[in-house]
Formats: C-alpha cells, sequence, structure tokens
C-alpha cells in the first residue's frame, strides 16, 4: 500500500456520512440543512442523486 491508498477510502466513508446525514435531515424535513449539506458535496466536485434506493454520488464530469 502507498502513501496515498487510504485517500480513497476515507472520501467514501466520509461522503457515506454526509449522505446519511443528508437523509436524516430530509426524514425531519429540514430541507436547508438538507439542500447544504447537498451543496458541499457539489463544491467538492460531487454530484448527488436521489434514486428510490436512496441517495448516489457520483464525482461530476
Amino acid at each position: 500500500m502507498g502513501a496515498g491508498d487510504e485517500y480513497p477510502d476515507a472520501l467514501g466513508k466520509l461522503v457515506d456520512v454526509t449522505l446519511e446525514q443528508r437523509q436524516l435531515a430530509r426524514a425531519r424535513r429540514d430541507y436547508a440543512t438538507a439542500d447544504a449539506l447537498g451543496t458541499g458535496l457539489a463544491a467538492a466536485g460531487g454530484v448527488v442523486e436521489d434514486t428510490p434506493n436512496g441517495p448516489r454520488w457520483s464525482l461530476g464530469r
């Protein structure tokens, strides 16, 4: 394992936590917080897509 190999795993975990917090905010109808979390992911280059199975995140193009 190289020095930077842990970054993709750490990034994935941070995104998972952020998406979970976004879902919890939406569930309690705190749309301002949910939107802010989505905006934060977008600022990092991510795209959040809400699906019937939950949110899906990918890097933007």
